[in-house]
């Protein structure tokens, strides 16, 4: 199936219907197909899934995914590129509060563990399809990564002094590996205990970096 076709800008609208009208109509579309995507992106990989099936998923013809993107490719990096903005604001959030370090902590777990369960298939997308995205795309997402990087190591490192900034670095991408793979839980267990479950996972496994472990405590015995 061709990946590009002309663009028309045009909104869809029904006769009569105003600009205030087209435009909700429009942004609605445009959110059932990014929404019906990052599924079939996540389920399927982005190379078996074509835009009829998107579209067929989000309930227009595959055709017309071409008035709102471009191309598949498009598709993905404005999938993607939203998923990074959307976390880079959740942190900005969190360092603008200037909370002691461990407050500032539990805060950034909190809107990692808040914004995987919201739209936890964007990120896994994220993850999964990188490498598709064109240079220009992977060198601005990979900018964002870096500088959100850094300011989870220095957290770290302000609660947990004696780590490396290596060791810190190490640490959250395993903390962060823990958080996205609830995409692939199957559990009855609410949202909200879920959440919490989450988050005492992440910070207890953060708070014991440096901190001596027993054989015995390691295996729970008393």
């Amino acid at each position: 199936m061709a990946e590009a076709a002309p663009v028309s800008t045009a909104p869809d609208a029904e006769p009569g219907a105003g600009p205030s009208a087209k435009t909700r109509k429009g942004e609605r579309r445009r959110a059932a197909i990014v929404a019906a995507a990052a599924d079939l992106f996540r389920e399927r990989g982005f190379r078996a899934t074509s835009l009829d099936d998107i579209g067929a998923a989000a309930g227009v013809s595959g055709p017309a995914i071409y008035r709102y993107f471009k191309s598949k490719h498009e598709l993905l990096s404005v999938l993607i590129e939203e998923a990074a903005i959307t976390w880079r604001a959740a942190v900005d959030d969190v360092l603008n509060s200037e909370a002691p370090p461990l407050e500032t902590l539990e805060r950034l777990i909190d809107a990692a563990v808040a914004l995987q369960l919201q739209n936890g298939n964007l990120r896994t997308v994220w993850f999964q399809e990188f490498r598709t995205l064109d240079d220009a795309a992977r060198r601005k997402l990979a900018r964002l990564d870096r500088v959100t990087m850094a300011e989870w190591v220095h957290v770290i490192c302000e609660v947990r002094p004696s780590l490396t900034d290596e060791e810190a670095r190490a640490a959250v991408l395993m903390v962060d590996g823990l958080i996205r793979s609830v995409s692939a839980l199957n559990t009855s267990v609410d949202r909200e205990r879920l959440a919490r479950v989450m988050k005492d996972m992440a910070l207890g496994a953060l708070l014991a970096l440096g901190s001596p472990v027993s054989p015995v405590s390691a295996v729970g015995r008393p």
